[in-house]
């Protein structure tokens, strides 16, 4: 059971992240809530005015109060060596310095808006902004209860710095454009914000071009969403290193390696050249190239004064015209040695998560280590790690990779 500190526990947010503990009896536990202001303690759990007079030990404290706040909370966290989940909007640059600064030392979760449904709107207006590029301009209204402090929301924040982080000028956020007597400039990025009602949040972007609009909203019904994220958050952050963590760490984790293909018939050819031209390495694959091989993953080393080293696969078919294709080099001059390997399979470890967490190569390979199984050939991106392996050992290989990255 993971136990709770709710600062800011007599606001809309603190009752809802209450609530949403006591809807998950048995995996987390509301110990303490703080909160200034008086609510007419209704909780089963204490509730201080400040977080000095807290007396119960906690796994991580959630923040939802003011950014005046945010100073007591991470000293609080880092005495208390606990994590801390800031939900808390409306923060300015000296806020964030001081959430990075405290990441330093514990582990801090911080995010404009705590809906894993905002976070997806986030990334559709990212895809949406390098596909549609600079021929279409953008407007973002948000909508909010009559009640909210700040203006615009972090949530617009987001999504503004979400298109902004696709252009290549420096965008200008434009709020309101009350007062202003001039036609709209290719880099603006308009805000808007309404305050009414009861309206829990409402965000919608407009991507406005000529004769067509195209907008992506996100409408929220229940503040239990918000709630719910933080808890998503919390347990996120239970165990983990110090570091600022945002809802991307928390929905991509699941996905930091979900998916392994393989493919047979590989084969690897292992290049020792002892020629000191710079240029071997592009002589290799020329000459493969006007052979009609086409090659597949490659590694190459960095080039000492005494040898290179180049590796590629291909499809073991055509192992044998890869060979004649070096051959000529050999004839032509080039000392160098050469290793083959066939009957091999192609391995293919897959997952979005890979770009943020450290230590997937690592794990993979001391996976394949206690198996016994050698690694032929290995070429990495950010979201993919591909290797050759002995066929005769694919199944095992693939076995344990699944089991250790809990892949279906």
């Amino acid at each position: 059971m993971i136990s709770v500190i709710i600062n800011g526990i007599c606001g809309q947010m603190g009752r809802a992240v209450y609530a949403a503990i006591q809807a998950q009896s048995g995996a987390f536990s509301a110990v303490a809530g703080v909160d200034p202001f008086d609510c007419n303690n209704t909780y089963a759990c204490p509730v201080y005015k400040s977080l000095d007079e807290v007396q119960e030990r906690a796994d991580v404290i959630i923040d939802f109060s003011i950014p005046a706040s945010l100073p007591e909370i991470l000293r609080y966290a880092l005495d208390k060596r606990i994590p801390a989940v800031i939900g808390t909007t409306g923060l300015g640059e000296r806020e964030l310095k001081l959430i990075r600064s405290a990441s330093d030392r514990v582990a801090v979760f911080q995010t404009g808006n705590m809906s894993l449904g905002v976070n997806l709107q986030v990334q559709l207006v990212q895809l949406a902004a390098s596909t549609l590029g600079a021929n279409f301009d953008v407007e973002i209204i948000e909508t909010h209860h009559r009640k909210k402090v700040d203006s615009p929301s972090g949530t617009a924040l987001m999504l503004a710095n979400a298109v902004a982080s696709i252009s290549p000028e420096d965008e200008e956020l434009v709020f309101g454009r009350h007062e202003k007597n001039k036609r709209r400039s290719d880099n603006e990025i308009g805000i808007h914000s309404v305050r009414g009602g009861t309206v829990v949040g409402e965000h919608h972007v407009q991507f406005i071009g000529n004769d067509e609009i195209i907008e992506i909203s996100h409408r929220a019904f229940s503040k239990q969403v918000f709630a719910q994220g933080a808890l998503r958050a919390a347990k996120f952050l239970i165990g983990k290193q110090s570091g600022l963590y945002n809802m991307k760490n928390v929905v991509t984790e699941h996905d930091v390696a979900s998916r392994l293909f393989s493919l047979e018939n590989q084969a690897v050819v292992i290049i020792r050249s002892f020629a000191k031209e710079d240029a071997f390495a592009s002589r290799v694959f020329d000459v493969i190239a006007e052979h009609g091989v086409f090659v597949d993953m490659i590694a190459c080393s960095e080039p000492d004064e005494q040898s290179l080293s180049i590796g590629f696969s291909m499809n073991e078919s055509e192992l044998s015209e890869a060979l004649n294709a070096i051959n000529e080099l050999t004839r032509n001059g080039y000392g160098c040695t050469i290793r083959t390997r066939s009957d091999l399979t192609k391995l293919t470890l897959e997952g979005t998560g890979m770009a943020l967490q450290h230590g997937v190569a690592s794990q993979l390979f001391s996976t394949l280590r206690k198996e016994n199984i050698h690694i032929w050939l290995i070429t990495t991106s950010e979201t993919r790690i591909e290797f050759c392996v002995d066929t005769v050992h694919a199944v095992r290989a693939a076995d344990a990779i699944r089991e250790k990255f809990q892949i279906g």
